[in-house]
């Protein structure tokens, strides 16, 4: 996938950086009811995977497996992978 000079590769996220990604989202995943809503995108941009951590959301229009999207926002630190909460993003 060609990456345009903003968007930064998931594998040179940096915790605590703005950064824009751009992949294909290759998994979602939704709280159950009885918790606080939160919707997960996993994103694949062929270097790594990224989280886009939606708070409040159960269901985005467009955001979706297989969609390719560009999120922007603030590298959270995680354990596993890089995460982005609340992102920006582009369909």
């Amino acid at each position: 996938m060609p990456v345009p000079a903003d968007v930064t590769r998931v594998e040179a996220l940096k915790p605590r950086t703005e950064a824009t990604v751009r992949g294909r989202i290759v998994a979602l995943r939704v709280e159950p009811r009885d918790a606080a809503p939160q919707l997960t995108a996993r994103v694949d941009d062929g270097t790594g995977r990224a989280d886009m951590i939606f708070m409040g959301r159960r269901d985005i229009p467009g955001i979706e497996p297989g969609a390719v999207v560009t999120f922007a926002g603030r590298v959270s630190a995680a354990e596993d992978m890089p995460r982005i909460y609340n992102p920006k993003f582009t369909l």
